[in-house]
């Protein structure tokens, strides 16, 4: 009877242990399911809601790098200030062993999302925690640093970095459409007459620049706001000076049309006179 009685709480036990490991194995799918859409970009907000079904379901460093997940979504959908409140009470906890270069990046992804928000004296401190924990300067620190620097009104000093850097941060492949943005601003600020045509070109790669970037920048961060309109104010222009040719060449292709199709009706001309006599 005993026997039976510790089969039967064995068979319990594996069982749930059993449903316990499909549990978290469903949830750590959600998990890379979500690290995928946030790689290929533009999914940003379906990856956010697999990373917050997967930290529901994971414990311990797994639910943390869930959570890191969701934080950075929000970043990349310009939720700044949720992301830093997402962010920053997982600066004290670990995440998996597979991820520790995602603890030096971490820090570094609230630090700019401090700065955007104008929060500098707290960026700069998780700033200064992510090169500590990695030893030294790295290159996918020097966008959190630039945008400190910019945020301050350091222009000079941002813009100085940038240029030190770029070669770097070219062959890191960090040249990203944040950090151009911030060196054509830079630029505008600190001697915008030289650097004009680079600027333009700049801002009309970059542009239309996203709406909800706009509507923050508006609220948090006026003076960028009104570098990035001049942006999305240089597309509307172009795309209305196509628009206007297009319709130029349209009206004269119609002109010849119309002068070709008159020409066909045209009766053709009588024989005239040969000047002979009978």
């Amino acid at each position: 009877m005993g026997n039976v009685l510790f089969m039967s709480m064995l068979g319990v036990l594996l069982c749930a242990v059993m449903w316990v490991l499909l549990r978290l194995g469903r949830r750590w799918r959600y998990y890379n399911q979500a690290c995928d859409l946030l790689g290929e970009g533009g999914e940003n907000q379906r990856a956010e809601a697999l990373f917050r079904r997967a930290a529901r379901g994971l414990y311990g460093t797994h639910r943390t790098a869930a959570l890191a997940g969701v934080g950075l979504c929000r970043m990349q959908r310009g939720g700044y200030a949720e992301a830093a409140a997402v962010l920053e009470p997982l600066m004290a906890q670990r995440l998996p062993r597979a991820m520790r270069l995602d603890e030096v990046v971490l820090p570094g992804h609230l630090a700019l999302c401090l700065a955007m928000l104008g929060e500098t004296s707290r960026a700069r401190h998780w700033l200064g925690v992510a090169h500590e924990r990695f030893g030294g300067r790295v290159t996918f620190l020097v966008l959190p640093e630039v945008a400190i620097l910019c945020r301050e009104g350091h222009l000079g000093a941002a813009l100085k970095m940038m240029e030190d850097c770029w070669p770097l941060l070219l062959a890191d492949g960090r040249v990203c459409s944040r950090i151009r943005l911030f060196r054509a601003f830079a630029q505008w600020k600190v001697d915008p007459e030289r650097n004009t045509d680079f600027i333009f070109m700049t801002l009309l790669s970059l542009a239309p620049l996203p709406e909800w970037e706009m509507t923050f920048c508006r609220e948090h961060w006026p003076v960028l706001a009104d570098f990035m309109q001049m942006g999305n104010e240089l597309v509307a222009r172009q795309e209305a000076q196509r628009l206007q040719r297009e319709a130029e060449w349209a009206a004269r292709y119609a002109e010849r049309d119309r002068e070709l199709a008159a020409s066909n009706r045209e009766p053709p001309k009588p024989d005239g006179d040969d000047g002979s006599s009978g």
